[in-house]
């Protein structure tokens, strides 16, 4: 049996006061994250009196481009942009089970199917309120949601362990090449003042091939953008990812495994490595280690001077591109090569766990995304689950 989307949930209207939100309560389609990756804090607030409000258990969906897939369950109140949808459940509707209809690629093809706009496509509200659901009593809701949200919350888990695992990384890193402590608190004389270029085989300023030759995308090459770099140590998951077609269009900007990406504009400053042979949009220069220099002592080194790269992508209130060339000649300190492999002998293995852990979020999702059809179809019964 299906219903209307409109009969489980309505959007929410009320509004609330900026001066009391926090960067860490607005949302925006900025700062939500595509493939259901949910949000990271917003970078600024909007010079307005008021905006959409949102609570705790709402349903957040970005209305722009739908095909990103950027959703979030609300866990506290706060306030957002009018390019985002607040769905909020109606009585004799599991919050978590709206959530999982959202999410479903289904509705996402829905939306953006009935969208308005072609260059920058919006979902349509009354279409969307159209949206065909099934119709399960609140105890099979549940039950379907508890499937589902048994994975996301592993996948949390994880997320939660490589946090933990990159600030062990983090601390290492000080530990040898800021208080200098292997060497008795003073830097070692065969240290020297480098440049990034001075520590890469090359500095590869990424490009987007033409998006009018569609034959490009869609292929196993992942295409690595600013979105792509929030929250995760390796750009393992992308929204985009082009075809061999697309990537030998422009062999030259192919980064190898383990080159680091460092976005330098916008949101500049964000660092990740590369798992897989990819490539990248103009918005990131990306740095292909030398032999011997460790790429995970450049990562780390990326990390501790974020806030650097993203003040030179900022002019004031404009915000600049950070050049290849003005990448390059960044000073940075450059260790001896013996100091370099002891130190990757040590946070290797801290790596290739997070890789590990990312591998399987990637495996969870896919589970997630399979099932969760399967589940709002019908075709996998629960019936016999107790919660």
């Amino acid at each position: 049996m299906k219903c209307k989307l409109e009969e489980i949930c309505s959007f929410r209207t009320g509004k609330t006061d900026v001066a009391n939100l926090t960067t860490e309560r607005y949302i925006s389609t900025e700062n939500m994250l595509p493939n259901k990756s949910g949000i990271v804090n917003a970078t600024s607030l909007p010079i307005v009196d008021l905006t959409q409000a949102y609570e705790k258990g709402d349903v957040l969906v970005s209305n722009i481009r739908p095909y990103f897939k950027k959703i979030w369950k609300a866990k506290i109140n706060g306030g957002c942009s009018n390019d985002v949808l607040v769905f909020t459940a109606k009585e004799n509707t599991d919050s978590d089970f709206l959530y999982y209809v959202l999410a479903n690629d289904a509705f996402f093809a829905y939306a953006m199917a009935t969208s308005k706009g072609t260059k920058m496509p919006r979902g349509d509200k009354k279409s969307i309120m159209q949206y065909e659901v099934p119709c399960y009593d609140i105890e099979t809701q549940q039950k379907i949601a508890s499937i589902l949200k048994s994975i996301d919350e592993k996948i949390e888990l994880n997320n939660a362990i490589n946090n933990n695992l990159e600030q062990q990384a983090k601390t290492l890193f000080k530990s040898w090449f800021v208080d200098c402590e292997p060497f008795n608190g003073k830097q070692p004389d065969d240290w020297i003042l480098g440049t990034i270029d001075d520590l890469a085989k090359d500095v590869v300023c990424g490009k987007t091939p033409s998006t009018k030759k569609e034959e490009y995308y869609g292929g196993y090459i992942p295409f690595i953008t600013i979105p792509d770099m929030h929250n995760c140590v390796y750009s393992l998951n992308t929204a985009r990812s082009l075809s061999t077609l697309g990537a030998e269009s422009q062999s030259k900007k192919t980064l190898p495994v383990n080159s680091v990406c460092v976005s330098c504009i916008g949101t500049a400053g964000l660092v990740t490595l590369v798992p897989v042979p990819s490539q990248t949009n103009q918005q990131i220069n990306s740095i292909i280690p030398k032999n011997t220099v460790s790429p995970y002592y450049v990562y780390l080194l990326m990390k501790t001077m974020s806030e650097i790269i993203n003040k030179l992508g900022q002019s004031g209130s404009t915000i600049v591109n950070l050049n290849k060339a003005q990448f390059g000649k960044i000073e940075v300190i450059i260790p001896s090569t013996k100091v370099m492999l002891e130190f990757t002998e040590l946070v290797e293995p801290i790596f290739e766990l997070i890789l590990l852990n990312q591998k399987e979020n990637n495996r969870l999702s896919n589970l997630r995304d399979t099932l969760l059809p399967k589940l709002m179809s019908g075709e996998l019964d629960v019936s016999d689950i107790y919660l």
